[in-house]
């Protein structure tokens, strides 16, 4: 058994012109996977999960940042102070120059494997439709990910992160509880 994690709060929605920016922001925090802080911090440092993540979802009417994991029921509380701390240290620090430019340098290298088959250029084109990003989004993405700076990550970082984990929901055993046996 375990206790899954889930934290959240407003987001950004994909028309504001810092969205590129809380995109690549995000990518430091959380959706980078194994190189994010999150999973630094949760799974390679204190071996609390097998993955943590955050993600930014703009929808139509309303967007949230939203992340998660899931860990050992006696260990949650560990995760959720881990996770609220790292959060909290982001918003009020924003990324290092390093962690910038590693994002970027990855986002702007890996974009191309984004359109290696059949399948994922028909899934990125209809996003970008979907988004109404325009028919040149595919030229000027790389480039509009190397025109974050540093001022405007930590900005955004702050904009974004600082009620990340407004709500916090944990799903699992009561402490003390013995997992169910199947």
């Amino acid at each position: 058994a375990q206790t899954l994690i889930r934290f959240g709060g407003p987001g950004i929605a994909r028309e504001d012109p810092d969205f590129i920016t809380a995109y690549v922001v995000n990518h430091i925090l959380g959706g980078g996977s194994f190189s994010s802080r999150l999973y630094t911090e949760v799974r390679e440092k204190r071996g609390l999960a097998y993955s943590v993540s955050s993600s930014l979802v703009p929808l139509a009417h309303a967007s949230a940042v939203a992340g998660g994991t899931a860990t050992r029921p006696d260990r949650a509380d560990e995760a959720v102070t881990i996770i609220k701390g790292e959060v909290e240290r982001f918003a009020a620090e924003g990324p290092t120059a390093d962690e910038l430019a590693k994002a970027k340098s990855f986002m702007i290298g890996s974009y191309a494997l984004r359109f290696d088959s059949s399948s994922k250029i028909a899934r990125q084109l209809l996003g970008i439709q979907l988004d109404g990003l325009g028919a040149d989004y595919v030229t000027k993405r790389n480039d509009l990910i190397a025109a974050v700076t540093l001022e405007d990550a930590r900005r955004v970082a702050k904009r974004l992160y600082g009620h990340a984990t407004d709500l916090l929901v944990l799903v699992g055993p009561k402490k003390g509880e013995p997992p169910p046996r199947s």
